[in-house]
């Protein structure tokens, strides 16, 4: 029996935060990862990846977007997934080389196997038998398995025709259609980034309106600009039989609920994921997770069980990698009562890599109504900055939220080239407590996407003032 002051199950982002953040605190830290790589899907089959192809779809789509006289560029007929991943590799080994050398660093040790507790203080570590190969007791327990795709026994999942999220980058040739199920963030970043390739993709969203926790406005923007790629959008629809059709190569064939018949090379499943909490022995505990495998926790990221911690996908929403690093940070500053700013994850800035990609942070227009604040919209449009008109990038938005009274900035949100860096900004903003005139005050590189901040800020200042002639110029 080894002890330990803390045991973190799973070194995906979450899992690998918390460690760290316990370890530099000088306490003894044991990890258990069940795969024989670290970093969890986000390095190994997820974010990393899939953003290693939207990198190539963006080249391609520079080249069909942006044409300049007397340049030629073309792409050869037959072109694999392979060709564009062809960086994947590289910034894959890279991460893994930083993760290991991170732990390394602050003396974490590494087990490889699956974690299943003994009681609660207790986990052991099994083999793929499920033998146990040695016993772990710490004083604090961090659970951080993540979550993997749902995958229904109805989908005939087969890794040539039918894929999930985890499996669609290893496509063993291009197909030239594809169904998409599922109009979540991965179905709208995957649909997105085939349909820039020049796949012929149809989205079928199961809810009856994209995205529902997005700004209104930029879902509008977004479903516009997926219209633009070509992107057949369904709504309120699932599918009711998925069959495989014979042939070289094979393709599949999807009927939906409300009557239509979709057939394509290939069909990406993405509706939903679950938490990664089966057989790691979470009955002796008394904790149950939901429908979904997905932990209950409270402010601090403690389970029913004070002494153990969740905290990443294996808590659902927002289920994002810079999320989870914190909310791993935020339990081990609890647990050991390490003196830290306190940040609370939902305000952090998300991001949806599509094409083109959105990002926001802080209220919406449906949050301050229902909290009953006024508030006034300040717009900055893409097609009226000169860097958007210099990259080509007429169609995106920034859009900032002020209390009515004080414009103090309370929410933003954005669609557009470089949208989840630009964020960035606004966090910055709201962090300090800015005001619509200081924003509008403040000095810009010129010409830069950052101006748009700028405007946006100009424009909400006159909207507060009554000085805006333009109709629907924001004052609620």
């Amino acid at each position: 029996m080894r002890r330990y002051d803390v045991i973190v199950i799973g070194c995906g982002p979450g899992g690998e935060r918390a460690a760290i953040q316990a370890a530099r605190a000088g306490k003894q830290v044991a990890v258990i990862e069940r795969q024989h790589v670290l970093g969890g899907t986000r390095v190994n089959w997820g974010t990393i990846p899939s953003k290693t192809l939207r990198e190539s779809a963006l080249f391609v789509h520079s080249l069909t977007r942006n044409k300049l006289d007397g340049i030629r560029c073309e792409i050869r007929d037959e072109i694999t997934v392979h060709d564009f991943m062809y960086r994947e590799r590289q910034v894959v080994q890279r991460e893994l080389e930083l993760i290991n050398e991170s732990l390394e660093r602050y003396r974490i040790e590494v087990f490889v196997g699956q974690a299943r507790f003994i009681d609660p203080h207790t986990v052991a570590v099994c083999g793929p038998d499920g033998g146990v190969l040695t016993s772990l007791a710490a004083d604090f327990i961090v659970i951080a398995t993540g979550s993997s795709p749902n995958r229904p026994p109805d989908v005939p999942f087969d890794g040539e025709s039918v894929f999930d999220s985890n499996t669609i980058l290893g496509l063993p040739r291009m197909p030239k259609t594809m169904v998409v199920l599922g109009a979540g963030v991965i179905g709208v970043e995957f649909s997105s980034m085939f349909a820039v390739l020049g796949i012929e993709v149809t989205l079928v969203d199961t809810r009856d309106r994209l995205l529902p926790y997005l700004d209104r406005e930029v879902v509008a923007i977004l479903e516009r600009e997926m219209g633009r790629l070509g992107i057949n959008l369904l709504h309120n629809d699932r599918h009711v039989a998925i069959e495989r059709l014979p042939g070289d190569p094979p393709r599949v064939h999807c009927t939906l609920r409300q009557g239509g018949v979709l057939e394509a090379d290939a069909l990406l499943y993405c509706v939903g994921r679950d938490g990664n909490t089966k057989g790691i022995g979470l009955e002796l505990l008394g904790l149950e997770p939901n429908e979904y495998g997905l932990l209950t926790v409270n402010e601090n990221y403690q389970t029913a069980v004070p002494h153990i911690y969740a905290v990443g996908d294996v808590i659902g929403y927002p289920a994002l990698a810079s999320t989870s690093m914190e909310q791993g940070r935020q339990a081990m500053r609890h647990a050991f009562k390490i003196k830290g700013l306190p940040s609370k994850t939902e305000t952090l800035p998300f991001a949806i890599y599509s094409i083109p990609e959105v990002s926001y942070i802080g209220e919406t227009e449906e949050s301050l109504r229902e909290k009953g604040v006024e508030y006034v919209v300040g717009r900055g449009d893409y097609d009226m900055n000169p860097r958007g008109q210099i990259i080509g990038d007429t169609g995106g938005m920034l859009k900032l939220l002020f209390e009515a009274g004080s414009l103090r900035l309370l929410g933003a949100h954005m669609i557009g080239s470089g949208a989840s860096e630009l964020i960035h900004i606004a966090q910055a903003f709201l962090r300090a407590g800015a005001t619509a005139t200081q924003i509008a005050e403040t000095i810009y590189n010129y010409p830069t996407l950052s101006d748009l901040y700028r405007h946006a800020a100009l424009k909400a200042v006159l909207a507060a003032h009554r000085l805006d002639p333009a109709p629907g110029s924001g004052r609620k």
